[in-house]
């Protein structure tokens, strides 16, 4: 039957499609090599890996070049990922600052920026997203127009199909809010949304201490509590995208909607050092409990202080617990505002969880520093931009993107 064959024909075009990307992706990843070079990386034979280079380099994904006098690949022409054709855009929407980032093809960061947050009200919001936005454009050199791909982190549970966000805690007024379609009017382009924790999440996965591990999880303390989970390699965001919603937890009374016995978070430690100033009359904290002040008192050798960062060490031991007796990670890493100045007080948190759990995870704290939702966010703007960018480039079929790396 003649009809047995169609498709036949397309299948080496799809191979060199495949294979196109293998080696934009390899280049990417190293940096400037020779052909030789990127040959052996990909397991292609070098005739194919010129021809495919040639390819490449005719669509202007890739550059040649000669080294100059003191590379020692000097004698070979050098190949390179063009990193500039496009750039992508990351937005943080946090409860202290807006914070934005421009990210070329190569995930090189051009430029950030951060914003204060003065007003809740949705319009403001959507204000100080434009100025940021529009600071790190000008600082980065880009126009809106060369953006080829948006991703934006919030807080709450985000509808991936819809773009809603829920449950968006101290910023309420996201809550119902199609943030999805709200970005595609104010900046064109309709973006990804996910959840803030989920972003540092895949921040951690590519370049933080999830590097290489399939399952693992990040506890974030600071204004709230939250969880992002990787299994077997995959961000999970669970059936509604609500996984990692550790607040809900209901430890000790169920009823007790504010989790008073447990809450690490930044709206529970000035109740925690209210609570125990009654002990401690010669603490040098004084009210308006800050968290910033609570820390550096207990670094200090502060009583009061040294107190309620024992507690606090409890509660979030509580969290890795519960996180970990469920998913069987293997990792599971403390950012937020207060999880990442944890360093000073990890130790009684490892020796809770070692004695809790049969088989606990690793512990560690984030690196990333308040850039983790941007590096994420990132991430993922950037593979879809150079998805789009080949596409456009080569006529070729778009790769699938599922938001987790």
């Amino acid at each position: 039957m003649k009809n047995a064959a169609v498709g036949i024909p397309a299948i080496p075009s799809l191979m060199r499609e495949i294979n196109e990307r293998r080696v934009i992706d390899t280049l990417r990843s190293n940096g400037a090599l020779h052909a030789a070079e990127i040959a052996r990386l990909i397991g292609l034979s070098k005739p194919t890996t010129s021809d495919i280079l040639r390819g490449l380099v005719d669509f202007n994904l890739i550059r040649e070049f000669e080294p100059g006098e003191g590379d020692s690949k000097r004698a070979r022409l050098v190949y390179e990922a063009v990193s500039d054709l496009k750039v992508s855009l990351a937005i943080d929407i946090g409860t202290r600052f807006i914070r934005a980032a421009i990210g070329d093809l190569n995930l090189t960061t051009r430029a950030e920026a951060s914003i204060p947050v003065k007003s809740f009200k949705l319009s403001d919001l959507t204000k100080v997203m434009h100025q940021a936005v529009d600071r790190v454009l000008k600082e980065s050199g880009y126009k809106l127009k060369d953006v080829a791909a948006i991703a934006v982190g919030t807080p709450g549970v985000v509808d991936q199909k819809t773009g809603i966000v829920s449950i968006a805690g101290t910023i309420s007024a996201l809550d119902g809010v199609n943030l999805a379609e709200l970005i595609r009017q104010e900046f064109g382009i309709y973006p990804t949304v996910e959840n803030d924790i989920n972003l540092v999440t895949v921040g951690e996965q590519s370049a933080g201490h999830g590097v290489g591990i399939n399952n693992f999880a990040v506890l974030s303390v600071g204004s709230g509590l939250g969880s992002g989970i990787v299994l077997n390699g995959k961000l999970h965001r669970g059936h509604r995208g609500a996984a990692g919603e550790v607040f809900y937890v209901p430890f000790g009374d169920p009823h007790d909607t504010h989790r008073s016995a447990t809450n690490p978070s930044g709206d529970r430690i000035a109740e925690i050092t209210r609570e125990l100033a009654k002990k401690y009359k010669k603490s040098t904290l004084v009210e308006p409990y800050s968290t910033i002040e609570i820390l550096k008192a207990a670094k200090d050798g502060d009583e009061l202080g040294r107190a309620v960062i024992e507690q606090e060490a409890e509660r979030i031991a509580l969290y890795v617990a519960a996180i970990s007796a469920i998913v069987d990670v293997e990792l599971v890493v403390l950012s937020g505002g207060i999880g990442r100045q944890a360093e000073f007080f990890i130790a009684p948190i490892r020796k809770l969880v070692n004695e809790i759990l049969p088989f606990p995870p690793k512990i560690e704290i984030s690196k990333l520093g308040d850039s983790g939702i941007l590096v994420g966010a990132l991430q993922i703007a950037t593979a879809q931009a150079c998805d789009l960018v080949f596409q456009t480039q080569t006529g070729g079929i778009p790769k699938p993107i599922d938001g987790s790396m």
